[in-house]
């Protein structure tokens, strides 16, 4: 064990409660911050640069038609795919900019979704490439944000 690992399980003993009532009184407060940060996460989106409501559209008819999925993907697709149509209104607005939001649940099989895509020509390739660069932007975000998290509650 090293000295980092050392002062943390010492840090950890210090403030260990001692009796039953008060394990049982921070096991519910640290059940309460566990429900929230969920919620948190679950709730939380990030607006995904699509560029053209063609690269949206194309992306939306993959997930409907072609899109391969497994028994760890399903769900995760079919979430996506709701989240991407509900989103649908923000993209038919004439004053559209290529931002959709996407919740924070949705971001990880975006991109497994998008790495399984294929097209045609120059134009879809750099449409392609331009989504999967903001994807990767997003993620890291994400990422950058869940080191934060998980550090604060140390």
């Amino acid at each position: 064990m090293s000295k980092e690992e050392t002062k943390v399980v010492e840090m950890a003993t210090e403030e260990t409660p001692q009796t039953l009532e008060q394990l049982k009184a921070r096991e519910a407060e640290l059940d309460k911050i566990n429900e929230d940060l969920i919620k948190e996460m679950q709730e939380r989106e990030y607006e995904i640069d699509f560029k053209t409501k063609k690269v949206f559209d194309k992306l939306l008819k993959f997930l409907e038609k072609d899109a391969p999925w497994g028994h760890t993907t399903a769900t995760g697709l079919i979430m996506l795919y709701h989240n991407l149509r509900e989103a649908k209104e923000v993209v038919k607005d004439k004053e559209f900019n290529g931002l959709v939001p996407v919740r924070s649940t949705s971001v990880t099989i975006l991109w497994q979704m998008v790495t399984k895509m294929t097209g045609n020509g120059f134009y879809e390739a750099k449409s392609f490439v331009e989504l999967m660069a903001e994807l990767a932007k997003v993620q890291q975000e994400i990422d950058k944000l869940n080191v934060e998290g998980s550090s604060q509650e140390s």
